[in-house]
């Protein structure tokens, strides 16, 4: 496979191990697993890794694991050679692992399927009917399971219909013309040759979808036995890697975006209580004094000789028990008798977001994370929208570090514990996940600006309690009963689709008001019992909203007039009355899950929302007579 540049933050979420990035010239590779990232060209493991090491203790020690790293940059090698000691450079020729997927190609001319190596650099290959050497083009399936396991379409076994046969024909990939799967045709040189009719279908008419069995599962053997995974890992290096799997796989376009759900986990980076602690964590960070550097002694005495010697004179002006108190938080040990507390929760990010919300209410003037008091409900007025908010802080500056945890295929539902989860996306990431050097996850780490402000809850609590919206909010929970996909409850409550929705519409407002790439901004919602907060922030790696502009609108002069405008804009979708009709009759977007809400007036980019686009509905913020901005 040939060089193909990524961004860094790409590998920790669109492009992270086990997923499949399509080249610019149209070849498609799996990245490898985690095991392999930290290697040169010539296949030396790198040990000196604590430039790439990631400072967020909170996040690190909730996980449960050792370190949080930065995936890997290039640096050529040859740039340095010879350049004298000044430019030596360390860690050079790093690759990603690239393996090429699927391994199945067909010929241009005459259409004969041939497999190749993964490790191939090239799909030049020689025809076996042709008799000459030629650019092979990929095949457009494969196979994956929700289990989180992908392999090659089982050409031999299709066309055969028995996965268990013996035939080494030649296969061509015929096409007869036509947009659908039956104008594509396996055909074998013992004359065999069978439509791909079906191979994509999830679901039939059966009583056997209460099961989850695929159209493949039932119709690749011609006796009858029902199809199930063989379980392959190829990014673990080998199409032999596999495990023993019961569920039921299904074809899908190796560029379709259910190849490849990552799960990621986000921690805004919040200040300690003592701001001399808080200072040396920053020197700490800005001289390479890691975790790693300070486990080369086992005692205290020895790590603060560790952290002098690395650090400025000045680190002598500070106290001995704050330098303690800063080696402990780097290492992690501030937080253990929690940690196993709350790494069994059902939601792992729900404990992040307690403890965010606690400080974003406050002012904070810290180096990563900087808080201004800008309005409060002293200052609303009965008479207007302001009644409806609590707080205003503008977030002049904040660190968001983003860790993978895992992945999934087909679908983004997952039922298990948060313990469950990491440990499970542990094993995917991983070909040896118990090894202690791989006591890691990939993460990188964002800066940026927002506004946070607070509704409030005694009026959420009073209008959610009206009978003419519980009424109306029934359709909603009787439809995500009917649906298969697994719901977390706490969502389904008319505040929090509310506050979700008004996240929504003021993103799309600001995106225009000021400029911005709607894509650039996100939203991280605050949503429980006692908590009803929004951050609209921008946190990505390219300079796009990082010189205030949001902030600038987070001044109560602006805010007010914006969420005004947003609200008026959203009394009108300009695919009305459909959108609002349909949302109110049967709801409307994946499994109904959607009230009012459209691509036309209330969904954002994926990467802008934490809900992938779903429990929107803007009838509940401008219906005139329940809609929380009129009652």
């Amino acid at each position: 496979m040939k060089d193909l540049p990524l961004r860094r933050g790409q590998l920790v979420t669109t492009f992270g191990p086990g997923s499949l990035v399509i080249s610019p010239e149209g070849e498609s590779a799996m990245i490898g697993s985690l095991d392999k990232w930290y290697y040169d060209k010539n296949e030396n493991p790198i040990n000196a890794l604590d430039e790439f090491e990631i400072q967020e203790p909170r996040l690190r020690s909730l996980l449960r694991v050792d370190k949080l790293l930065m995936p890997p940059d290039y640096r050529p090698s040859y740039k340095y050679k010879n350049a004298g000691d000044a430019l030596t450079q360390t860690n050079t020729d790093i690759y990603i692992p690239l393996l090429r997927f699927p391994t199945w190609h067909y010929c241009p001319v005459c259409k004969t399927l041939h497999q190749s190596e993964m490790s191939n650099r090239t799909s030049w290959l020689d025809c076996k009917s042709c008799k000459e050497r030629r650019k092979m083009i990929q095949v457009p399936f494969v196979i994956v399971c929700n289990q989180g396991h992908i392999f090659d379409f089982p050409w031999r076994e299709w066309v055969h219909k028995d996965e268990h046969t013996t035939c080494n024909g030649q296969m061509r990939l015929i096409t007869t013309g036509g947009a659908t799967l039956d104008s594509l045709k396996v055909r074998c040189s013992c004359n065999k040759e069978r439509p791909l009719r079906g191979i994509m279908t999830r679901k039939s008419d059966t009583t056997d979808d209460e099961e989850g069995i695929s159209e493949l599962s039932k119709r690749l053997n011609e006796n009858g036995n029902l199809f199930k995974c063989p379980g392959h890992k190829p990014w673990y290096g080998s199409l032999e890697e596999k495990v023993n799997c019961t569920s039921y796989p299904v074809a899908v376009l190796k560029n379709s975006i259910n190849v490849y759900y990552p799960n990621t986990i986000s921690a805004i980076y919040l200040p300690g209580e003592n701001p001399e602690v808080e200072r040396l964590i920053d020197m700490f960070e800005r001289n390479g004094v890691t975790s790693s550097w300070l486990s080369v002694a086992d005692k205290l005495e020895k790590k603060m000789d560790i952290v002098k010697k690395m650090c400025p004179p000045e680190i002598q002006e500070y106290n001995q028990s704050d330098i303690e108190l800063a080696i402990l938080y780097i290492e992690g040990g501030l937080d253990d008798e929690q940690t196993e507390e709350k790494i069994y929760s059902k939601n792992t990010e729900k404990e992040l977001r307690k403890k965010e919300f606690e400080t974003l209410v406050n002012e904070v003037d810290t180096r990563n994370l900087k808080v201004r008091k800008e309005w409060d409900s002293s200052n609303a007025k009965d008479d207007d929208i302001t009644n409806k908010f609590t707080l205003i802080n503008r977030v002049t500056k904040l660190k968001e570090t983003i860790a993978l945890t895992g992945f999934n295929r087909l679908t983004t539902d997952d039922d298990e514990s948060g313990r469950d989860k990491v440990e499970r996306g542990k094993k995917l990431l991983f070909k040896n996940p118990d090894l202690q050097e791989n006591n890691w996850l990939p993460s990188y780490k964002v800066y940026g600006e927002g506004i946070f402000f607070t509704l409030s809850v005694e009026k959420l609590v009073a209008w959610e309690q009206r009978p003419d919206v519980k009424s109306y909010f029934n359709g909603l929970i009787t439809r995500s009963e009917k649906s298969r996909v697994r719901i977390d409850e706490s969502i389904l409550k008319p505040r929090n689709v509310l506050i979700h929705t008004l996240a929504h519409i003021l993103i799309d407002e600001l995106a225009l008001t000021c400029g911005y790439n709607s894509a650039s901004i996100r939203e991280r919602l605050y949503i429980n019992d006692e908590q009803c907060g929004i951050l609209i922030y921008t946190s990505s790696g390219d300079i796009d909203g990082t010189f205030g502009g949001l902030v600038r609108m987070g001044k109560k002069e602006n805010f007010f007039p914006v969420v005004d405008k947003a609200i008026e804009e959203a009394r009108w979708c300009s695919s009305d009355p459909v959108c609002s009709e349909i949302g109110k009759a049967s709801g409307q977007g994946v499994n109904n899950l959607n009230g009012a809400a459209c691509h036309s007036c209330s969904y954002l980019p994926e990467t802008s929302c934490e809900l992938g686009n779903l429990f929107l509905d803007r009838t509940l913020i401008i219906d005139p007579k329940f809609g929380f901005f009129n009652v």
